[in-house]
């Protein structure tokens, strides 16, 4: 028998209201990522008005369908009076240029994660955001999962926090390798900042520190191929005191996780008055895929399972920035939030350079 009232664990529901916010949106960078950007502009009652891509195909489908102007640089779409914020869909190295002209033209921005691809420009770009007056929002959509909401709700039930696990493996197909270095920028150091610990581990180590604060420093190793690391380990110290374990990995095992899928995404903790367990879903199928908390109790021997509604978190993470745009106020994930990831992925890097426990360069908010 459940020892806890339903009321004990509020749900988080997926919201209901109809959004009437009147905000000019552009897009920059008309890839797959930025068709997240474009529905969750639809569904926060936005209008987006200017799209930009080098590749005139994909530029022209995308203007075809919102009715919209277009341009090959966007440099033209920031010189729209009409647009008023601006997702940076772009590779991960062009994201400081675009998001420091985009301020200096007066947009607000969305950029993707992860906010840029080395730590020198996220300090930059941080200085940049502090003085303008935009906001500036970076696309961690897990944080706008109800599971992982509900989870850091839960997490002064557990107590003084002793440990954790953050893991992150996606299926990695053998043949992918194929096209490491090539035209695909994700497989691409240079453009994407490196492998697994960038592509698959950043929205991981973002949800770390949502839910379990900033970490200290840490010790990390890695296994590369061709260039790019495919597997990686890192023990982290974090500021309260506790030690978090984090494991990512590109893997050619299918059939993984909890719905043998080859997804296999969970944040464990466990604290002296019990465990927590969040299990998260394929990133391409909020709509489809529901995830799980789990919590067990030190006290009482009992344990509850919930089931999040399905909510899509990309909608979400737009509909939070359009909001605050539409009221000046400043929401999460922002640009210190951007800059502590990449500070987080930098460290692991430098610690497997150098074979030790290196500190993780924090930032005050001013």
């Amino acid at each position: 028998m459940l020892l806890w009232k339903d009321d004990d664990f509020p749900m988080i529901t997926e919201r209901k209201e109809v959004h009437s916010v009147s905000i000019n949106a552009g897009i920059i960078g008309c890839g797959g990522i930025s068709d997240f950007h474009c529905r969750g502009y639809e569904k926060a009652g936005a209008k987006i008005v200017h799209v930009a891509d080098v590749d005139e195909a994909k530029v022209k489908v995308r203007a075809e369908r919102y009715a919209c102007a277009w341009s090959g640089d966007y440099r033209e779409l920031l010189r729209d009076p009409r647009v008023e914020c601006v997702s940076i869909c772009l590779p991960n190295h062009l994201h400081r240029e675009a998001a420091e002209a985009a301020i200096a033209a007066g947009k607000h921005v969305l950029c993707e994660k992860t906010m840029t691809s080395n730590l020198p420009d996220a300090k930059a770009l941080v200085s940049v955001v502090e003085a303008g007056d935009r906001i500036f929002q970076v696309a961690y959509m897990k944080r706008f999962v109800p599971a992982m909401r509900q989870a850091k709700e839960l997490i002064p039930r557990l107590g003084n926090p002793l440990s954790g696990i953050v893991r992150v493996y996606h299926p990695f197909p053998k043949g992918n390798w194929d096209f490491v270095g090539g035209d695909n920028w994700l497989l691409n150091k240079e453009k994407g900042g490196a492998g697994v610990v960038v592509h698959s581990g950043s929205h991981m180590l973002d949800a770390m520190r949502y839910l379990c604060g900033d970490p200290i420093n840490v010790e990390a190793k890695c296994r590369v191929r061709k260039g790019l690391d495919y597997y990686a380990t890192a023990y982290f110290r974090m500021e309260a005191g506790f030690t978090m374990f984090f494991e990512a990995g590109w893997l050619d095992l299918p059939n993984l996780g909890i719905r043998n899928n080859g997804l296999d995404e969970r944040i464990e903790i466990t604290g002296d008055k019990g465990r927590l367990e969040i299990f998260t879903m394929w990133w391409t199928r909020p709509d489809i895929e529901v995830p799980l908390v789990r919590f067990y109790s030190a006290e009482d021997g009992e344990t509850r399972e919930i089931y999040s509604p399905i909510t899509n978190c990309f909608d979400e993470e737009v509909i939070a920035f359009v909001t605050s745009v539409k009221e000046g106020k400043q929401g999460k994930p922002d640009v210190y939030d951007g800059y502590m990831a990449q500070a987080m992925i930098d460290a692991i890097y430098r610690s497997d350079e150098e074979s030790c426990r290196v500190p993780i360069e924090r930032l005050c908010p001013k």
